[in-house]
């Protein structure tokens, strides 16, 4: 079973990589009907993420909450709950690993180079495209292909967590992996689009 849920995973990873290929290919062609594709499948993965991200943004707050309560709740009436604990670990998995793909799309990810402010926007575009075709998308593919059989064997256990009073459900947190992996490639896939548009002076999908 493990086996047949990894190769369901690996299928939908390989259907991925050929859908990744439309914004490059849209550049290589200059179809207008590719570009047209590729703009609108940029817009709703956009769309999608920027949801995500801002319902998710409240695990923020919540991981505060809990925080300041758990450290009351122990070093004032001297009570302590695993479950607590264990969900701020959660909640920070969710706020991080969901919250990775809108960080990307919205440039506020953290750049280590210091000639990338000072390109021209073509140059820019080349950089976002060249960067995401060689190192982002292979990454999302090799996590999303190595955490197949993790994630099938954790469901398939309804793994838990090793203390009785904790949360029971970290088949639901390994699963976070593979969708921080997939909103990412999403994300990917518009700034490719993006950056399509503008090598081939188009208009950016989104903009107004």
């Amino acid at each position: 079973m493990i086996e047949i849920i990894g190769h369901i995973l690996n299928g939908l990873a390989f259907v991925g990589a050929a859908l990744v290929l439309l914004p490059f290919a849209s550049l290589l062609t200059r179809s207008d009907r590719l570009a047209g594709l590729t703009a609108r499948l940029s817009c709703v993965f956009e769309r999608l993420i920027s949801a995500i991200a801002h319902i998710i943004m409240w695990a923020g707050l919540a991981m505060m909450l809990i925080q300041v309560l758990s450290v009351l709740l122990r070093y004032v009436f001297g009570i302590n709950f695993i479950w607590m604990q264990e969900s701020i670990i959660y909640l920070f998995a969710l706020l991080f690993l969901l919250g990775a793909g809108y960080a990307l799309i919205k440039d506020e990810h953290v750049r280590v180079d210091v000639v990338y402010t000072t390109l021209s926007p073509r140059k820019k575009a080349m950089v976002n495209m060249l960067g995401t075709y060689l190192f982002l998308f292979p990454v999302c593919g090799l996590i999303i292909w190595a955490a197949g059989g993790y994630v099938a064997a954790a469901w398939l256990n309804q793994e838990g967590s090793q203390d009785a009073s904790g949360i029971q459900a970290v088949f639901l947190l390994k699963s976070l992996i593979p969708a921080f992996a997939t909103l990412l490639a999403m994300a990917g896939f518009v700034v490719a689009a993006k950056a399509s548009a503008v090598l081939t002076c188009a208009k950016p999908s989104g903009a107004s």
